[in-house]
């Protein structure tokens, strides 16, 4: 069997998000999986792959909403999903980036190595 190739752990969340590259911006009410290095959304379009762009999840509360946002690069876009490969983030997005992926994985500890082990994204 081959070895797994994933660096991080990968998890769905169920919130809606944001793509943006050059002018079009597509909205994907949920996230197919998220990790610290990229993501995967349920969006029906044809990126040139190493397109850059901009990632915005949006987490609703009742009186403000609070936003991550990152930039990226397309992996690729294909069978209505578009994989991104996180490029920057800001040291807030980050924090709440972590926290996503630590309280919604099934591995916590294995979770908390990869914090350890790449402080930034990668």
């Amino acid at each position: 069997m081959p070895k797994e190739k994933r660096r991080f752990t990968r998890v769905p969340f169920r919130v809606s998000a944001e793509i943006m590259v050059n002018d079009f911006s597509f909205r994907a009410e949920e996230i197919l999986n998220l990790s610290f290095g990229g993501c995967l959304l349920p969006v029906k379009a044809d990126f040139e792959p190493g397109s850059e762009c901009h990632f915005k999840i949006i987490m609703a509360g009742t009186t403000t909403e609070l936003s991550i946002l990152v930039k990226g690069e397309i992996m690729r876009s294909d069978a209505g999903a578009v994989a991104v490969k996180f490029t920057e983030i800001d040291p807030e997005s980050l924090f709440y980036l972590q926290n996503i992926i630590r309280y919604n994985a099934p591995d916590y500890e294995a979770v908390e190595q990869e914090i350890r082990n790449h402080p930034g994204l990668v």
